[in-house]
């Protein structure tokens, strides 16, 4: 579940075992790998049916991959063997929502806070939702190369107009391992107050406003569309937050009075999409719009859920799964926050949906271990339009990897929550390593 912000930090100043990684300028041209990883389970998440055993990375991608034999072909007087000793190697997690600055601006220290997220397996973040001084900060960091993340800073759109006329930011690059993809906006809210905004009325309740209560959106659909359209134009993405299928219903009308299509490519990210329809997500695949869900609430909210909405769309909900299916592109990592989200435990969730209660709550949506860490990875990749350098362990690819404690394709789903995060690598270099047993009780006061 969630973890606690203040435990995490104390946890963590105290045990965590870090190194801060500067941008790497080597010019070593050799053919020898920098690091080869051996003997463990590699799950590349790349679309073929060899057995990977060993991967070889080289100045901060992945060199090569295969067996212990055909990688060592890379070996050098100078290469660093690691011996995985039967543990898993995965691609490393993206985060589609963090929260970043609300934790940074709290705890006050970048390094530490990072930390916290290499903890959790998670390299590329997104920043969701930032005012201008929040964006300031990030860039004041950046300058001074203090980011070992890769962060994807969303500010409001109310920030749109200074930022797209003034000359600070490059939207859609990196600079110093920070990136201005385009703007938040939130449509609705959550169904836990009874502000998810839906297209059928809550289940009758003496605690609602009025009966037949749907909710309503955070402002006029008209201007939703103008702020849309002036997205758009500039040739940025808008990330919207809507949580229910009748903001979902404004987002798609907007789409086709838009013009939108797939073949734009454009990639506008609808986050949560929650409590969607299923034949909403056609309206996503026509429109080119991208789902990032978050089935930890499953868990969190699941029987209040039933309360407020009832079974059958309690059951519905996140349908990641049916996504899949459709070939439509849909990530795991939208966190609503404001606590650091806890990677293992969102994996779990979307293989088992089991409520607090154990009730499995949509068993025909659950997902694989091998589709669960796509949306925890290579699916979020897309989203962000890194498909190209992040979400698969392959060659050329950057090596941004974590090495897990067990395999989550061989044990039994509801063990996945036990799994750890023994390593988070970025770029071929580690960031950070957990605290062995000894050393955290040697630390303990």
């Amino acid at each position: 579940m969630p973890i606690n912000l203040k435990s995490a930090l104390k946890y963590f100043l105290i045990n965590t075992v870090v190194i801060m990684l500067t941008a790497c300028d080597s010019t070593d041209d050799t053919p020898d790998a920098d690091t080869i990883y051996f003997n463990g389970n590699i799950i590349t998440l790349a679309n073929h049916s060899k057995k990977v055993t060993a991967i070889a990375f080289k100045n901060g991608r992945v060199q090569a991959i295969g067996s212990r034999i055909g990688v060592k072909r890379h070996q050098g007087d100078l290469t660093e063997m690691i011996d995985l000793d039967g543990k898993t190697m995965i691609p490393s997690f993206i985060a589609g929502n963090s929260h970043f600055s609300q934790l940074l601006a709290e705890a006050g220290d970048i390094g530490q806070v990072q930390t916290l997220f290499a903890s959790q397996g998670i390299t590329t973040l997104a920043d969701i939702g930032i005012n201008n001084e929040a964006l300031s900060t990030l860039q004041s960091h950046a300058n001074a190369n203090k980011l070992v993340l890769d962060i994807i800073a969303i500010p409001n759109v109310t920030e749109m107009e200074a930022l797209v006329e003034g000359d600070e930011v490059s939207f859609g690059q990196y600079n110093n391992r920070l990136k201005v993809p385009g703007f938040y906006l939130a449509l609705d809210g959550t169904a836990s107050d009874y502000s998810a905004w839906m297209a059928y009325p809550y289940q009758e309740n003496r605690t609602l406003p009025e009966p037949n209560w749907r909710s309503e959106p955070l402002m006029p659909f008209s201007a939703f569309q103008n702020t849309f359209q002036s997205v758009v134009e500039n040739e940025l993405q808008l990330f919207i937050h809507a949580m229910g299928d009748a903001a979902i219903d404004a987002i798609i009308q907007a789409g086709y009075d838009l013009k939108l299509n797939a073949g734009q490519d454009q990639r506008h990210v609808i986050m949560m999409s929650r409590f969607m329809r299923n034949n909403q997500l056609q309206q996503y695949a026509k429109l080119g719009l991208v789902a990032c869900f978050d089935t930890s609430n499953i868990y969190q909210e699941g029987e209040d859920d039933i309360e407020k909405l009832g079974l059958s769309r309690a059951n519905g909900q996140s349908p990641i799964k049916q996504a899949f299916e459709d070939d439509l592109p849909a990530s795991n990592i939208c966190f609503p926050g404001p606590t650091l989200p806890d990677t293992i435990f969102t994996l779990w969730s979307s293989v088992n949906r089991v409520t607090k209660d154990e009730e499995i709550m949509g068993s025909g949506l659950r997902l694989s271990p091998l589709q669960a860490l796509a949306a925890m990875s290579k699916q979020a990749a897309f989203q962000f339009f890194e498909e190209d350098n992040k979400g698969e362990l392959v060659p050329g690819k950057q090596a941004d990897a974590i090495i897990l404690s067990d395999n989550p394709m061989s044990i039994a789903p509801g063990l996945i929550r036990e799994i750890e995060i023994i390593e988070t690598i970025k770029e071929g270099k580690t960031i950070y390593r957990r605290p062995s047993a000894s050393s955290s009780e040697a630390a303990s006061p």
